[in-house]
């Protein structure tokens, strides 16, 4: 397991310093808060009037390990500098040069601002280095900026009751009680075994009981809403061409609870023995959907995340299953497993790694909302050597099942469906 936070020295002490001293935030920082407990420090930052970032706060988290867990592994990251974990709250709305997209600043110029000596780190002088990261940031970047950021709080204005639009949104009064308890139990560190409502009908995929029918009615109405205005959105991947991102129409913080309240705990419990499972931080929040005549279905894929939560929230459809097949990796990748049929309300939670599909909408209307959740540490200690990537080492591939092939992403495509080696034929039930 990445160890937590709360397990490195020097988050530890930010997050102490923070508290010892809770009516003195640093200059140009509008609020701040410390949680010993996690190991974390949460800062809203204000940029000066002038700068060209200044047309809003900026949520920075600050504390843990990854990238800069300590100096000897930091350095294997291209830099020698980044003694603790600093990452923007909000990356689907900030770009800026030195923050990759999911918010992780490794700008080598903030670092070298920082200091390699952890007992030289201080919360000002982070604050002070990442007003200094974005007043070095183009114009270009930061217009962009504002151009999402105001999408946001425009469709907020336009839906002044919603609640869900909240930065200080919960979900949990949109969760299943029997679920809510359950979280707590196991978060609680209480012994407790896997209830009956929880289901694992093949290694790596989870379903279970989430939203009220009331709760999605609300959602589903929120994201029409969106549709039916002119402000600008983007589509959610590759792959689908209708639904919206979550985090760039206001929702972020309801993604954000949607991660500390239901996936990351559920994914510690349920995925314990995988190297992220503590370690989940961060979000690509989006929905899809599924009508004859438009996106019927997708093509076999594993998606970008670590964790996948996947909930239908109706409509009215026939059709339109979840298939899964192997792990990405594993010598069973491309065969059968089996057919997951959506109710509304009800999710499905499985490794990212897992290759699925959505079989054809046979008639109405089918809307998804999916959470692809990630780990920064995990990525970071992946892409620079020091743990295997998910997914490796790769297993030599058995069998392969027609059903699982994907025009899309399997060079061997064509060669398979015309009777490649080792292809075994199964039915395309929908």
């Amino acid at each position: 397991m990445l160890p937590l936070a709360r397990d490195h020295p020097l988050s530890l002490s930010l997050a102490s310093s923070v508290l010892s001293h809770p009516s003195s935030p640093p200059l140009h920082c509008s609020s701040i808060s410390g949680d010993l407990t996690g190991g974390l420090v949460y800062l809203t930052i204000n940029p000066p009037p002038s700068h060209p970032y200044s047309f809003r706060g900026w949520k920075v988290v600050v504390g843990g390990h990854g990238i800069g867990n300590d100096l000897d592994l930091s350095s294997g990251f291209g830099h020698g500098r980044r003694p603790v974990f600093v990452r923007f709250a909000e990356s689907a709305v900030l770009v800026a040069a030195g923050v990759d997209d999911d918010g992780t600043v490794s700008c080598e110029t903030f670092w070298d601002e920082i200091g390699a000596n952890p007992e030289g780190v201080t919360v000002q002088r982070i604050v002070d280095a990442l007003v200094g990261l974005l007043e070095r940031g183009s114009k270009a970047d930061a217009e962009f900026s504002r151009k999402k950021w105001e999408v946001c709080r425009t469709f907020e204005a336009l839906i002044k009751r919603d609640g869900l639009l909240s930065p200080d949104v919960d979900v949990a009064a949109g969760i299943n009680g029997e679920v809510a308890q359950y979280i707590e139990d196991i978060e609680s560190g209480r012994d407790v075994e896997r209830p009956g409502w929880l289901l694992e009908p093949t290694p790596g995929v989870f379903t279970f009981p989430l939203f009220s029918k009331a709760f999605c009615e609300r959602l589903v109405a929120l994201l029409d809403a969106f549709e039916k205005t002119d402000l600008p959105r983007r589509r959610p991947n590759t792959m689908n061409n209708y639904g919206l991102i979550l985090n760039e129409i206001g929702l972020g913080s309801f993604s954000h609870s949607l991660l500390d309240r239901v996936v990351a705990p559920l994914s510690r419990k349920l995925f314990e023995r995988e190297t992220f499972a503590t370690s989940l931080d961060h979000t690509h929040t989006f929905t899809v959907e599924y009508e004859v005549g438009k996106d019927t279905g997708l093509d076999m894929h594993h998606d970008a995340s670590e964790v996948t939560l996947n909930v239908c929230l109706g409509k009215d459809f026939r059709g339109g299953g979840l298939r899964f097949c192997g792990s990405f990796g594993s010598a069973d990748y491309r065969k059968n497993r089996l057919t997951v049929a959506h109710e509304r309300g009800r999710a499905v939670l499985h490794l990212g790694r897992v290759r699925h599909a959505a079989a054809d909408v046979e008639g109405g209307e089918r809307v998804n909302l999916i959470v692809w959740a990630r780990s920064s540490a995990f990525r970071a200690a992946a892409a620079y050597g020091h743990i295997k990537p998910d997914g490796y080492p790769k297993e030599k591939e058995g069998e392969v099942d027609l059903i699982c092939l994907s025009k899309a992403n399997d060079a061997d495509y064509e060669e398979r469906i015309r009777g490649g080696p080792r292809v075994k034929k199964a039915r395309l039930d929908k």
